[in-house]
């Protein structure tokens, strides 16, 4: 039986390449999907330190916390919240 290592990894690899596919194969879609996230992203971050301002908090804006929100949505900014009062309380 293989070990659940291979088999993570073998999935892993298998999303990879069929992300990397899609992309070759209609570049256009994918492209502006990206930029809409990113801006959603931006969006979303500067909303929550827009609320947070009343409250003292602030999450830091750069570029992976506005793909993180862009890509995960609402609930990619609870995680980006929730990590940030974890690592830095």
């Amino acid at each position: 039986m293989p070990s659940p290592h291979l088999l993570l990894w073998t999935g892993l690899a298998l999303m990879g390449v069929f992300a990397v596919v899609q992309v070759v194969r209609h570049p256009g879609p994918v492209f502006w999907w990206m930029v809409k996230s990113a801006v959603l992203g931006c969006l979303f971050v500067l909303a929550v330190n827009w609320v947070g301002q009343y409250v003292h908090y602030h999450l830091p804006f750069n570029p992976m916390t506005a793909m993180a929100a862009g890509l995960l949505g609402i609930p990619g900014i609870a995680a980006l919240i929730v990590l940030h009062l974890w690592l830095y309380a």
